[in-house]
């Protein structure tokens, strides 16, 4: 038994003690839905398209110039999977998603995915050298969709967090935000620091079916904190000191804001992966499909 199995044995264990501790206190969880596993096409979900290290922006006519062109780009295509079936494929990992207060396993998690990154570019680099065009394809496709994973991760700390409640009243505009980057020293210090101060400081929502639970009892749930549409309770709520913007819109740009910086670090580390996709690339932002 391969130690991934025994985690995943572990964690619907527990998973299943927890589902039966709350049935016998008398309460009626509900299992969520199984998240979609489609992923819609790119030209129908309005995604964030940069050049990483351009120097001019994309005007109107190139932006969809280099959108068509991403359309049929494979890595961009694993990348954007990734994203999707992150809702999927660890529905119930606390870590995948920045839930129930577990920001060290989150950033653990966030090392382990850029680790696997790293193994799969040394493959891809293998098997260019070889001149096996296959398999540099196909060890490629793994980097990109570990690194929309991470992607995911690093956009649901602002979606499910309460950074956006703590630091926006100590701002003009909302380009003045400090945007953290949790795979970076300085990010993990940056969380850790907000952590310090209990309920007040840095908190995730609480998801009953998400493990593990490391938030104090009585803990803001997922569902009044999270912003990862306009409509929830704390997305849809107005900032007067920023020209009254959504806390969701918040969330949205510094999501974009961090995952862009993500991208510009992994192709300045890994320049075969930049030399295979192209400096283009697009991705959406704040997904969470997991009927929470």
């Amino acid at each position: 038994m391969t130690r991934k199995t025994m985690q995943h044995l572990v964690l619907s264990f527990g998973l299943i003690t927890l589902l039966v501790q709350l049935v016998e206190c008398g309460a009626e969880p509900v299992k969520p839905p199984v998240p979609s596993k489609v992923v819609p096409d790119l030209r129908s979900v309005k995604p964030t398209v940069v050049c990483i290290d351009c120097s001019e922006p994309f005007d109107t006519a190139t932006h969809k110039k280099v959108l068509e062109g991403l359309v049929n780009n494979s890595y961009i295509g694993e990348l954007r999977k990734a994203l999707y079936l992150q809702d999927s494929l660890h529905q119930f990992e606390s870590k995948a998603h920045f839930d129930n207060c577990d920001f060290d396993g989150a950033i653990a998690y966030i090392d382990s995915l850029i680790e696997e990154v790293n193994g799969y570019v040394n493959d891809t680099q293998k098997a260019k050298n070889a001149g096996d065009s296959a398999k540099t394809q196909a060890a490629a496709h793994n980097a990109f969709f570990a690194i929309g994973q991470v992607l995911h991760a690093v956009q649901d700390f602002y979606a499910h967090s309460n950074y956006v409640e703590l630091t926006e009243q100590s701002v003009n505009r909302v380009t003045d935000l400090d945007v953290i980057a949790p795979w970076q020293s300085e990010g993990k210090a940056r969380i850790n620091q907000l952590r310090q101060h209990g309920r007040k400081g840095l908190v995730s929502g609480f998801v009953f079916w998400g493990l593990p639970q490391l938030c104090p009892s009585g803990s803001i749930s997922h569902a009044d904190l999270a912003k990862d549409n306009a409509t929830t309770t704390s997305g849809k709520v107005k900032v007067a000191n920023l020209q009254n913007i959504s806390q969701y819109r918040i969330a949205v740009y510094l999501a974009r804001e961090a995952s862009t910086e993500f991208l510009r670090d992994a192709f300045k580390r890994w320049p075969l992966l930049k030399e295979l996709n192209g400096p283009n690339v697009a991705f959406d932002v704040l997904l969470d499909r997991r009927g929470i």
